[in-house]
């Protein structure tokens, strides 16, 4: 049995602002690095892996997960660090990953997160919740990383281990907006 997971994600400027702009490590982004990865001929964007991490970045287009430990704040207060290597429990893979860590008042929220197989996205292998218990799958599509156009809608079908009713899924991200400006912040992405 399939289940479709369909997401309306609106990641609003001030959580970009927050995770690039205020990274952990003090260090300015330059704006003209943001404005380059834009291509307006085509609407393309190139979405780092530092966007979702806070990592500094240095404007190559490729795909790297450079070292982050920070704390951000957006709606609550959670900590990424990484990456680190990770032996998939299930399947034996390694993998390397981002640890997110969500402290919350029943308890803490520890999620892994590793570029997918398609290396269209970080994709969620690891899920514990207080109440929730232990979820692992085989990756997914939680966050967009590399070549988007806007409009565009990528899925990617991946597998929830253990005890789950719906063993195998389907994410999907549509990028709304490539390239705008929101409350004065320019080079804001809307999913």
């Amino acid at each position: 049995m399939r289940f479709e997971v369909k997401r309306d994600l609106f990641l609003r400027c001030f959580l970009i602002w927050a995770m690039t702009w205020a990274s952990a490590y003090g260090a300015s982004v330059d704006l003209k690095v943001r404005e380059d990865s834009t291509d307006r001929a085509t609407n393309e964007r190139y979405i780092p892996v530092e966007l979702w991490s806070g990592a500094a970045r240095d404007g190559k287009r490729e795909l790297k997960m450079p070292k982050v430990d920070a704390i951000y704040v957006h709606q609550s207060r959670y900590q990424i660090r990484g990456p680190v290597e990770w032996k998939h429990p299930v399947t034996g893979q390694m993998f390397l990953v981002y640890e997110r860590i969500n402290p919350g008042k029943s308890g803490t929220k520890l999620q892994l997160f590793a570029i997918n197989e398609e290396k269209s996205g970080l994709g969620r292998l690891y899920d514990a919740r207080p109440g929730l218990g232990t979820r692992m799958f085989s990756g997914g599509l939680k966050f967009p990383v590399g070549n988007w156009k806007e409009g565009e809608t990528r899925k990617f079908s991946y597998r929830a281990f253990a005890d789950s009713k719906e063993p195998y899924r389907v994410e999907q991200i549509t990028i709304k907006r490539i390239d705008f400006t929101l409350q004065e912040m320019p080079h804001c992405l809307e999913f």
